[in-house]
């Protein structure tokens, strides 16, 4: 677009020119015949004054009602015009010398008509600025002619002028080139100029117009923020500033202030199979049947999900408010109607109450939310109260995660590697690398004793990293020892890791950094955690495939979609729990399950891996349904590296530091992720 009216400026620049040096063509040519005198006859040179003030006549003309019609809005048409009219001016001018030379004897008139050409030429040069076109359509004639002629002369002054004339017209091109890039830069940059003062007042136009709209909105938006978008009631962000409003007003009054802090029990299964909409209309409900029961003054908020809170003012003593909190319990005992049928729910209460000094208003919503986590924790549908004991045990879990912090910046989260052994020749084919912490205080602590606490508080992503990094690092040491390709380093993803954390991104990270082959490597998913978000899973499996790495679906059989996975998943092979291995051999219905689930695997074209294994009965047993590996105590407990070297009867080398430096460099790989989470502002 800019290009468009670009060559609509210089055409209109080429016709401004034309408008004014046409009327000065006519005197020119006179005083040029005057000049060569009795030379040539009058009748030759006023043909030359008539032609050459026909032509700038027409020009003028022309060029006159071309202005007009752009004034007037018209378009920049009939283009040829100008260079028509370059043409015609050029062989007027040039005509001089046709008509003139018979009869100019004198060199001195073939010079003085040589220089006025030249100065017409000279004069072409602005008026054709902007225009390339009106510039050769008038130089070629103009200076082409006269050259001709003057060559064509038996007079050798008359031939060196015809000589020069081109090297004439060639410093004129040169110059001419470089003024029509001055002329139509400067053209463009005005137009751009113009077309970004137009968009910045278009802009501030839409900015004036969006402060309006903005200032009008502004109450409704203050008050849309201060508000949960589902049930209409106070957020997190006003709730808290009620709550601090309350309890500074408590410190002067000598008041109580109470919040309870309460969520719907198992609401997950409910979302989960009722629907999301279902799960919305549970909460509005919810919320609408606990307002009804509460005071005028109390504050009723929805912190997301599922989680709801409730200011209590002005009470008497904490009794009171756990008074309120069963009252609450009592009118959400009737079932909701939701989608045409009875939806019975219970929900899991905590107390907390202005009781200890120097709390604030994050500190009294924080003992609420521990009390209802209590209150869970010891069977649901129950209303349990903040108190010292349990002010300790929040404490003892805050230094817990602070310590759990602390192991992975220092590398304590270690990896120990359980055999797994091939049914058939009872050669050990693999291992899966389980977490251990070494504690400084409490010694070796086994996966039980820290991941669920890791997965609560969201640290179970990182000792995941961490693990995987020593794993893969120490299948790299096997393979420096000798260990058969086929052996394999199973770790395991937990389910946040595998929908949030992007892990097939950095295990093939680590893979490369420690220049570990990935099909020495698999990956375990628990059934229950790929039920969260079964898409985001596939991806991230799918992309492990890709890279070689193998995969296994473990504790299969103890979530409620097991087929459903087998189908949509990408994965290798099926791990059977433990839980139906332990009694198979003597409980008829988990024999039946084994043995199904067994069958159903290889009918997909998946391995089968046994765990829990612990007896010769049941090697026996799963040798003869054609599972094909095994893990368990039976074949060894989890181990240390260096004991897995002994186990794998590899030959140890001599420089045993080599390993430990190699899981030390896989330590400093996954520290970064941890080091973020835990608030290190060195980090990456």
């Amino acid at each position: 677009m800019t290009e468009g009216r670009t060559r609509d400026e210089c055409l209109d620049q080429a016709n401004r020119s034309l408008l004014r040096s046409a009327p000065v063509g006519p005197p020119a040519a006179f005083v040029l015949a005057l000049t060569l005198g009795d030379a040539v006859p009058w009748s030759r040179r006023l043909v030359f004054v008539a032609a050459v003030s026909l032509v700038n006549v027409f020009g003028f003309v022309s060029a006159l009602f071309y202005l007009r019609r752009r004034r007037a809005g018209g378009g920049s048409s009939q283009r040829w015009a100008a260079p028509t009219y370059g043409f015609a001016l050029g062989v007027a001018w040039s005509s001089i010398a046709l008509v003139g030379f018979p009869s100019a004897h004198h060199v001195e008139l073939r010079t003085v008509i040589a220089l006025f050409i030249a100065g017409v030429s000279a004069t072409n040069i602005v008026s054709a600025a902007g225009m390339r076109s009106l510039f050769w359509s008038t130089q070629l004639p103009l200076v082409g002619i006269p050259t001709v002629i003057y060559l064509a002369s038996n007079e050798r002054v008359t031939r060196l002028l015809g000589v020069s004339m081109p090297i004439y017209l060639l410093v004129m091109i040169v110059l001419y080139l470089e003024v029509n890039r001055t002329v139509v830069s400067e053209i463009e940059l005005k137009h751009v100029n113009a077309d970004l003062i137009a968009d910045l007042t278009a802009q501030q136009a839409r900015t004036d117009e969006a402060n309006l709209q903005l200032r009008e909105a502004n109450e409704a938006l203050t008050e849309l923020a201060m508000r949960d978008h589902l049930t209409g009631l106070a957020n997190r962000a006003a709730f808290l500033e009620r709550l601090e409003a309350a309890m500074s007003m408590a410190r002067r009054s000598q008041h109580v202030v109470g919040v309870i802090y309460f969520d719907v029990d198992r609401f997950k299964i409910v979302n989960d199979s009722l629907g999301h909409g279902t799960g919305d209309d549970l909460l509005v409900g919810l919320a609408q049947r606990v307002q009804s029961v509460l005071r005028p003054n109390d504050v009723l908020g929805r912190l997301g999900g599922d989680e709801f809170v409730v200011l209590l003012d002005n009470l008497a003593d904490s009794y009171e408010a756990v008074i309120v909190a069963h009252r609450i319990r009592d009118a959400l005992r009737t079932p909701f109607e939701l989608g045409g049928r009875a939806v019975p729910v219970t929900v899991s209460f905590g107390v907390a109450t202005t009781l200890h000094q120097g709390d604030g208003a994050a500190d009294l919503l924080r003992h609420a939310d521990a009390a209802q986590y209590s209150a869970k924790q010891g069977g649901r549908d129950r209303v349990e109260v903040f108190d010292i004991d349990l002010r300790a045990r929040v404490e003892r879990r805050l230094d817990l995660e602070r310590e759990l912090g602390d192991a992975l910046r220092t590398g304590a989260i270690i990896p120990w590697f359980q055999p797994q052994i091939d049914l058939d020749t009872g050669a050990v084919v693999g291992a899966e690398a389980l977490a251990r912490w070494q504690h400084p205080e409490r010694g070796l602590l086994g996966a039980p004793e820290f991941l669920p606490f890791a997965e609560e508080v969201g640290l179970i992503v990182h000792i995941d990293e961490q693990v995987m990094a020593q794993a893969i690092r120490a299948r790299v040491a096997l393979a420096e020892a000798g260990v058969d390709p086929s052996f394999r380093m199973w770790c395991n993803i937990s389910p946040r890791q595998l929908t949030r954390g992007q892990p097939v991104q950095r295990l093939a990270t680590f893979l490369e950094l420690v220049g570990c082959d990935a099909s020495g490597i698999g990956v375990e998913i628990t059934e229950t955690g790929v039920l969260v978000d079964t898409e985001a899973a596939a991806r991230e499996l799918t992309v492990a495939r890709r890279l070689g790495v193998r995969v296994a679906l473990d504790d299969f059989g103890t979530g409620h979609s097991s087929l459903t996975l087998l189908r949509e998943l990408p994965i290798d092979e099926v791990k059977i729990d433990r839980s139906f291995v332990r009694d198979f051999v003597h409980d008829p219905a988990d024999a039946a399950i084994v043995a199904g689930v067994t069958d159903l695997a290889h009918r997909l074209g998946l391995a089968v891996i046994a765990e829990g294994v612990e007896e010769a009965e049941q090697e026996t047993a799963l040798r003869a349904l054609r599972c094909e590996r095994a893990q368990g105590f039976r074949y060894g407990r989890p181990l240390p590296l260096e004991a897995l070297f002994d186990t794998l009867h590899l030959a140890r080398r001599a420089d045993d530091a080599a390993v430990a430096d190699g899981l030390a460099v896989a330590d400093h790989l996954a520290a970064p992720a941890a080091a973020a989470l835990l608030g290190d502002p060195g980090a990456a």
